[in-house]
C-alpha cells in the first residue's frame, strides 16, 4: 500500500537503515521533522537530495525550550523551501511541568507559522490543560496533533480548532481505539511513524504496512481505500486543499 508518512525523523536514521527507506515505492512522500536546531541543516540537506519525495518541518520541540529561538533563522529556511512546514513544536510534560519558556517558545514559533501560512506540527504530550492556553494561536494556523492516543477532550478540542489527529504505533495499540476512531472526521486523520522512536528503523518499511492493516481493521475498512483517503488527507493538510487525483 503507498503511503505518506506525515511524522518522521529520517536525519536521525542508521546510514545503512536509510536507503531502503529511500527507495521503498511504496512510500509517496516522508514529512521529515526536526526536533532542536541541529536537526535544520541536516533536514534541509535531505530536502534538496530527495525533492519530489519529501517535506521538510523546520521548529524547536519542547524538550529544547532552554535554547534561544533561532527565529530569524526560522524564516530563513520557510523562505527557502516554501513548502516547508513549522514543527514539531508545543508543550510537554513527560518531563516535568510545563514551564512558561515552553510557552514562549510554542507561541513565537505559531505566531512565525501563521505569518508564512504554513502548518504545524504540535507535540503536546500528557499537556492538555497547557495546550489549551494557546487555542486562539491554533485557530490560526493548520495543524496537526501528533502522536494522538485517546484523551477524549483532547480529540474534542483538537477537532473544535480545525486541526488534523496524527495517528501512529501508540493509537493502534490502545484498547479502545475503534471507539475513538469513530469520533474522528475521516478527512481530518493523518497516518504518521515518528520513526526511527516510535517504528523500528530497520524494519520500517515492513512496519508501516502492519501499521496500516491495523488501523484499517480498527476503522473496519478495506486496507488500500483507507490508505488512499490517508494519502489524500496528508496531500490536503500539506497543501491546503484535496488535490484532484487523490480519493
Amino acid at each position: 500500500m503507498q503511503f505518506i508518512d506525515t511524522h518522521i525523523h529520517l536525519q536521525d536514521f542508521k546510514a545503512d537503515c536509510a536507503p531502503a527507506v529511500w527507495n521503498n515505492p511504496e512510500a509517496r512522500k516522508f514529512v521529515l521533522v526536526a526536533a532542536e536546531k541541529a536537526d535544520f541543516a541536516k533536514i534541509a540537506a535531505l530536502l534538496r537530495q530527495y525533492p519530489d519525495k519529501t517535506a521538510g518541518a523546520f521548529g524547536i520541540h519542547p524538550w529544547y525550550c532552554r535554547e534561544k529561538l533561532p527565529a530569524e533563522e526560522l524564516r530563513d529556511y520557510l523562505k527557502a523551501f516554501p513548502q516547508a512546514l513549522v514543527g514539531e513544536i508545543g508543550v510537554d510534560e513527560l518531563r516535568g511541568p510545563v514551564c512558561p519558556e515552553q510557552h514562549e517558545l510554542f507561541s513565537a514559533q505559531l505566531k512565525i507559522a501563521a505569518e508564512f501560512g504554513r502548518p504545524v506540527i504540535v507535540h503536546a504530550a500528557k499537556a492538555f490543560p497547557a495546550l489549551v492556553q494557546h487555542q486562539d494561536e491554533l485557530e490560526k494556523v493548520r495543524f496537526v496533533h501528533h502522536g494522538f492516543v485517546k484523551n477524549r477532550e483532547l480529540l474534542k478540542f483538537i477537532i473544535g480548532c480545525g486541526g488534523y489527529i496524527g495517528l501512529g504505533a501508540l493509537f493502534l495499540k490502545q484498547e479502545k481505539a475503534a471507539e475513538m476512531w469513530a469520533m474522528m472526521p475521516g478527512d481530518k486523520v493523518l497516518f504518521e511513524t515518528d520513526a526511527p522512536f516510535r517504528v523500528d528503523e530497520m524494519r520500517y518499511n515492513d512496519l508501516v504496512q502492519e501499521n496500516l492493516r491495523r488501523l484499517a481493521e480498527i476503522a473496519g475498512e478495506e486496507p488500500k481505500a483507507l490508505a488512499r483517503r490517508l494519502i489524500g488527507n496528508a496531500e490536503a493538510f500539506l497543501h491546503g486543499v484535496r488535490l484532484p487525483n487523490e480519493v
